[in-house]
């Protein structure tokens, strides 16, 4: 992108006055978009990194407004970063800078790591109740791990893979492939357990919950069920939903798919199980759920010999 002076339409220069909105001609406004430029990795404690602003207005041109930005480190014991946009190291990870220039705003990653290893940083949550402290984070191929934060927020240095593996007690285990330019959201489910006779009355399922791959299926928002069988047999299974215009939900059991119903809202399903404890899903199949939509489901179980 080019880089133009103010011309004769901008302060003088020997103004030591930023670059901001009410120096820009009104011919030029609004900002059309904000492009930040830097060193993404740094390998040492104390090295820097100066970002750059540059601002494209609404006739082309572009402008350094380098100054005149407001800049957030995300992660600022890891990577500080000056009112100028110089970013400084100060431990090992990955912080994620925040430039907020009049209306406009863009993220930059900066990774602190040594040389030939990787840094990432991230959040967990759990779907509908926010962020989740002291998860297990840990990177297998480099043994590198570390614990979240009170929210939610990890990061982590000198891997040499980019999947995470993510557990806590109480909660179902997940893994995560995370990239050093990105930031790497992990979305935990509570253990949901119940026995063969009972029905489990979920919180609603949102377009926030997980996604499990089951049997080659993909099942996005998903939830996960436990069901301890006393006894081998027969069990019975039937889901329902309350009314919805999206749709249908679905139920896996033994890694076999039992497609819902519009007009009868459920789904069931018999299979011969042992003793023990079985998992079964329910949610959505191949299907992107709606942004900002739920939907109460039950899943009522029983057993006959």
């Amino acid at each position: 992108m080019a880089v133009v002076g103010l011309g004769c339409d901008g302060p003088p220069e020997s103004s030591d006055q930023p670059l901001g909105p009410t120096t820009v001609p009104a011919s030029r406004f609004p900002p059309q978009g904000l492009t930040i430029e830097g060193r993404k990795s740094l390998t040492a404690v104390g090295d820097t990194s100066q970002l750059r602003a540059v601002v494209r207005w609404a006739d082309g041109t572009s402008d350094d407004v380098t100054a005149g930005v407001n800049w957030h480190s995300h992660n600022p014991s890891v990577v500080a970063v000056s009112k100028t946009g110089l970013a400084t190291a100060l431990g090992f990870g990955a912080a994620r800078i925040d430039a907020g220039y009049d209306t406009l705003g863009n993220s930059f990653q900066i990774a602190v790591t040594p040389e030939g290893t990787f840094a990432a940083t991230g959040e967990v949550r759990q779907p509908g109740q926010g962020p989740v402290p002291a998860v297990l984070v840990r990177e297998p191929v480099s043994g590198r791990s570390t614990l979240t934060d009170d929210l939610g927020k990890y990061t982590l240095a000198e891997m040499r893979g980019s999947r995470l593996h993510f557990q806590k007690e109480g909660y179902e285990p997940g893994t995560l492939e995370v990239t050093a330019d990105s930031t790497g959201f992990m979305r935990l489910q509570r253990i949901v357990r119940i026995a063969a006779g009972e029905t489990a009355i979920e919180p609603k399922l949102t377009h926030m919950d997980v996604e499990y791959d089951v049997g080659g299926d993909r099942c996005s928002p998903c939830r996960l069920i436990r069901i301890v069988v006393p006894r081998a047999g027969t069990m019975r299974l039937e889901l329902s939903w309350e009314p919805y215009a999206g749709s249908d939900l679905h139920l896996w059991v033994g890694g076999r798919r039992y497609p819902g119903t519009a007009q009868e809202r459920k789904a069931v399903a018999e299979t011969a199980v042992a003793a023990g404890e079985q998992v079964v899903y329910v949610g959505y199949y191949q299907w992107k759920f709606i942004s900002g939509s739920s939907i109460q489901f039950s899943l009522a179980t029983s057993m006959s010999r």
